[in-house]
Parts: structure tokens; sequence; C-alpha cells
């Protein structure tokens, strides 16, 4: 099948247009396949949006889509995924700005690999620093044994998110706030899991890729910079969240057996945090509810992601 559009990139925007505004400068700049940008606005004030909308103005590339409610990011991601019409799909943080032309080394990568179905670049921060990619995905050993034991007894030698690997190299987890698709396995899998609000949807689609017998790769050559937390706060609310996720993570790939000891796992560690975090307290209390989803920002009215 012949692409008119080589790229979608699929961003979402929740007060906090000054850097979706820098990342689609940086994607016209440094974009030379032929690419089409969707923007998902996640419900932003009036002066955010406006802001937004008159900055993309006279841009036929760009698709921006309101959203009349703030139902996270798959589910924003999702909502922008009705509008792409590409073979490849770029699902990057509006926090982000490409340092290269990552979307056509990533491309070109993919289309003489078709084993893969998705990769990631290489992340860095505001000092230049490499920002961790990748990472693996939760077991009983990872978190018994620790990373390094887990990644040894792993069949594909999963690299430490320590190193920057210098070739292409099969990785466990992509990061969420860079993630690059073939189109039609994204499609196939059934896309982003909308169950979750926030949190580890990056592992279970990375996961569900690996069952379904494709591969997840890291490519170093593609460059991306990471603000990081440009639409989100730390709060008990925002651990709280990523607790909820990690649960229904764990409740859908692991067996019974395995979500007890999981569970039971995290428990003991949040105990031991009771004394030395901020809101240890309150997560060990929410944790012996087993975090239900009601306590979701999904649930909330007015919520600070």
């Amino acid at each position: 099948m012949n692409y008119a559009i080589k790229v979608s990139f699929i961003t979402i925007n929740y007060n906090s247009s000054n850097y979706t505004i820098e990342l689609i400068k940086s994607i016209e700049e440094h974009t030379s396949l032929e690419y089409e940008i969707i923007v998902v606005d996640n419900k932003s004030n009036e002066g955010d949006f406006l802001n937004l909308k008159s900055s993309i103005e006279n841009k036929p590339r760009i698709t921006l889509i309101k959203n009349n409610s703030n139902d996270g990011f798959s589910s924003g991601n999702m909502l922008g995924i009705k509008n792409a019409k590409a073979k490849y799909f770029f699902f990057i943080n509006n926090d982000t700005q490409l340092l290269n032309d990552a979307s056509s080394i990533m491309a070109n990568y993919l289309d003489s690999h078709e084993s893969v179905s998705l990769s990631t670049a290489r992340i860095s921060d505001q000092n230049g620093n490499f920002s961790s990619s990748y990472k693996l995905f939760p077991s009983l050993i990872k978190e018994l044994l620790g990373n390094s034991i887990a990644r040894k007894v792993s069949r594909h030698k999963f690299p430490s998110n320590k190193v920057v690997p210098i070739k292409p190299t099969l990785v466990e987890v992509v990061t969420g706030s860079c993630m690059f698709f073939r189109a039609k396995d994204f499609i196939s899998l059934g896309g982003l899991n909308e169950s979750f609000f926030l949190y580890c949807e990056e592992e279970d689609i990375s996961k569900r890729v690996w069952n379904q017998g494709k591969e997840v790769i890291f490519i170093p050559d593609a460059e991306v910079f990471h603000h990081g937390g440009g639409s989100s706060t730390n709060s008990f609310e925002m651990e709280a969240e990523y607790y909820i996720s990690y649960n229904i993570l764990i409740n859908q790939h692991f067996n019974k057996a395995s979500v007890f000891l999981l569970k039971a796992l995290l428990l003991f560690k949040l105990f031991r945090r009771i004394f030395k975090r901020k809101y240890g307290w309150s997560l060990f209390k929410l944790g012996l509810k087993n975090f239900p989803k009601e306590f979701s920002l999904r649930n909330k009215t007015s919520n600070n992601l």
C-alpha cells in the first residue's frame, strides 16, 4: 500500500501550549518525510487553547482536536488516531523536541525490519544527559532481585537503562514520551488500552507487541529532547495514579498467584516508605484498599495534571 503521508505525529496538549508550539516548530524544522501533526487538546483552559489555536492557523498539516473532557493519555491519543492517515504513528509528548530527523531514521529502520513494530529514540534531558528511553516490564524476579538479575535471566538480555547502546538494540519497554509505531501493527493490537489514565500505557503496549511475536527496539541515531513534567506536577494524587495504573497492569498480564505476590511486595515497599516519603502513610493506606479505580484522577471533575 502506498501512503501519501509517511508519519502521523500525535501529541496531547493540556495547559501547556508553549511546549506544544515548540514541539511543532522542531517537527517542521527537522522532518523530511511527508507528515501530518495531530494535536489533541485535553480540555485545557480557554486561554491556553486559544494560544495554541492561534499559533497553528493556516498550517494545513496540523489538525487540532478539542476534547470535551480530560480523558488522559491513552484516550487522548486514541482520539488522535481517528484522524491519522500515515504508515507510521509517532506518539510524542508535547514537552519534547526533535533534535534531528528522528522520524525518518526510525521509519527507514522499520521499513527494512518487518519484525519490528515499535521503536523509540535516544532521549536527552536539559543538561544533554541520556534520559532513559526504555525500561523493564514488571516481574517477580525484578521486584525480588533487582533489574540487573532480571536482565541477565531474560532471553533477550535487555540492556541497562543507565547505558546508551551505540546501535539499534532490542528493549522490553519504551518510554511513553516517544513511541514510533508501524500503524498496521498498532491497529492490529487494538491500540492503547484506555483503562490507563496516565501511567503504565507504555508497559502494556510494549508487552502486547512482544506477545504478538513482534519486536521493540531502541534506535540511538534518532534523537529527542525531553523537558519532563511539561503538563504534570508531583502530588499525592499523581503518585496514587501511578499505583492505580500499576494495579491494572499486573491484573491484566499476570496470573492470580503472581498478582498476589507482586501486590504483597508493593505493600511491603510502601510500608517501608511510610516515614521516608511525604505521602508515605497516605499511599500505604490506599494500598491496603488495593488502589481502587474510584480514586483515579479520571473520576475527578478538576484535576491537577
